[in-house]
């Protein structure tokens, strides 16, 4: 029976946020257990929407035996010590060199990982398994639909296999392809070799959503492809374009079976297709003003309000006060922020209790760059410990932690004051809390696109709001510094480079 071995380590790091992300960042995850190996990782993600999920699954129905090594995917912030990640990186290898020898490698990574010394961390990471298991074992890759996606990463292994939704709802699937892909290469069924092309363009995440045409027709793009003979898989990243390094932005990875040419010529085929729809991908966002009042003025929800500039789901501190002071000028009736991270909020909140009146200084507290903190009256309805699991269609299952929760309550509008920064892209993170989401006429959430995957089907309208932030949907407001150039929209380019 084939020995493979199964790690996951990821981050999302946004390189304009303040501070760094520490070692115990890794420890404290996003809600379960953030640094696991062994048993552990099979104990808690076995069965669950994730890729790492699918590969546990995929031994019993591929016939292989895994060996979980280590799995950590912290919270999105900002750039990784070094000495973090070589900690981790350090687990990572001891545990493979332990469990040798293997006859693959199955890996779960991000594509947006970057150090205080390294710009491409996956590239790192492939690479040091690589120089392990040496050239005839076959290593492969999944990749969020957020990589940014480098040479060296195409180079150091058999293939990469991206998600193909956003919302991302296919983790698990993607996750069974990678497995299936491994087994037929360890069984001489398959020669994957890949390409990698490049496309000069910053998307904002809006325009990457794969509900919505222009990034849906790439897909099915991709998807026709990959039904032509010899081609193996075909992964569109929309790049992390928070990512200031000389790899960030949109790219086109081809796998094929033994044929290099092939995946060289329909990897820049699908490339060239993003390039000629590159003013589809343009980021327009609605002034929150108007936003509020088509709710008001309608009187039908919910509302959604996407502040996709305060996104922690992509490394921003989710403080921001900018949409909440709006509401609440506004005295917006049934309307609902989720979330503000606050700690110190938080526990004033619950010191003066359930039902109290309380004056509390809310958000605004980690950068001036999302709004100021906001002196607020209201009282405290509700105190939760703030933990739920996933029912929705992204990474359902899934365990979720937000830390001690208050439900505050300033005239019409109630704030979620939490204590963990947490994406709250599933009902369930509002529904635990006792706010039903069919209920509310308009709803703020810190999410930039994740949220339309559960929140979309109840929503009568949806609008992504201006609001200031370091994970501004329009790119061209953030001051890049290492970008390769000429880059899209920032340059407006003629050609595809």
């Amino acid at each position: 029976m084939p020995r493979i071995a199964v790690a996951g380590f990821s981050h999302e790091t946004n390189t304009f946020a303040e501070g760094l992300t520490t070692f115990d960042d890794f420890l404290r995850g996003r809600g379960f257990p953030g640094l696991m190996s062994g048993e552990d990782v099979v104990r808690t993600l076995k069965g669950k929407a994730t890729c790492t999920g699918a590969f546990l699954d995929a031994a019993e129905e591929l016939g292989f035996e895994a060996l979980p090594l280590l799995w950590t995917f912290p919270q999105p912030s900002g750039l990784i010590e070094q000495a973090a990640y070589d900690r981790v990186l350090a687990m990572l290898l001891e545990g493979l060199e332990a469990a040798l020898p293997v006859d693959g490698v199955l890996l779960e990574l991000h594509g947006a990982m970057v150090t205080e010394q390294l710009e491409d961390a996956e590239g790192d990471i492939l690479a040091r398994v690589r120089e392990i298991v040496g050239p005839q074992v076959p290593v492969i890759a999944t990749l969020d639909l957020h990589a940014n996606i480098s040479p060296s990463m195409v180079e150091h292994a058999e293939a990469l296999i991206g998600y193909d939704t956003y919302p991302h709802v296919d983790a698990y699937e993607r996750g069974r392809d990678a497995a299936r892909l491994l087994m037929a290469a360890i069984e001489n069924r398959a020669r994957p070799v890949g390409a990698l092309a490049q496309v000069p363009m910053l998307i904002g995440p809006p325009r990457q959503c794969t509900l919505m045409s222009p990034m849906s027709d790439i897909i099915a793009l991709a998807h026709e492809a990959e039904r032509r003979e010899g081609v193996l898989n075909v992964t569109v990243a929309g790049g992390f374009p928070f990512a200031d390094i000389a790899d960030c932005g949109a790219a086109v990875v081809v796998t094929a079976d033994g044929d290099g040419e092939l995946a060289e010529t329909t990897a820049q085929e699908i490339a060239g297709a993003m390039w000629e729809r590159r003013d589809d991908f343009r980021v327009r966002l609605t002034p929150l003003a108007e936003a509020i009042e088509h709710a008001l003025r309608s009187g039908e929800g919910p509302v959604l309000l996407a502040d996709g500039s305060d996104n922690p789901g992509g490394g921003a501190p989710c403080d921001g006060t900018v949409m909440l002071q709006a509401l609440i000028e506004a005295n917006a009736p049934r309307s609902t922020v989720a979330i503000i991270a606050d700690p110190e909020a938080v526990a004033e909140a619950i010191a003066a209790g359930v039902g109290r009146q309380v004056t509390l200084r809310v958000g605004g507290k980690t950068d001036d760059r999302h709004g100021p903190t906001l002196a607020l009256t209201g009282y405290v309805r509700l105190i939760s410990d703030g933990r739920f699991a996933n029912r929705g269609p992204m990474y359902t299952g899934v365990e979720a932690d937000m830390g001690r929760t208050v439900v505050f309550v300033v005239g019409e509008v109630e704030v979620m004051l939490t204590e963990q920064r947490i994406q709250p892209y599933d009902c369930q993170a509002l529904r635990c809390v006792g706010i039903e989401p069919r209920d509310r006429l308009l709803i703020g959430l810190k999410s930039a696109v994740h949220f339309r995957a559960d929140y979309g089907p109840l929503a009568s309208a949806i609008f992504e709001v201006d609001t200031p932030g370091i994970h501004n949907p329009d790119v061209t407001r953030l001051h890049f510094r290492h970008l390769r150039g000429p880059m899209w929209p920032l340059d407006e380019i003629d050609r595809l480079t």
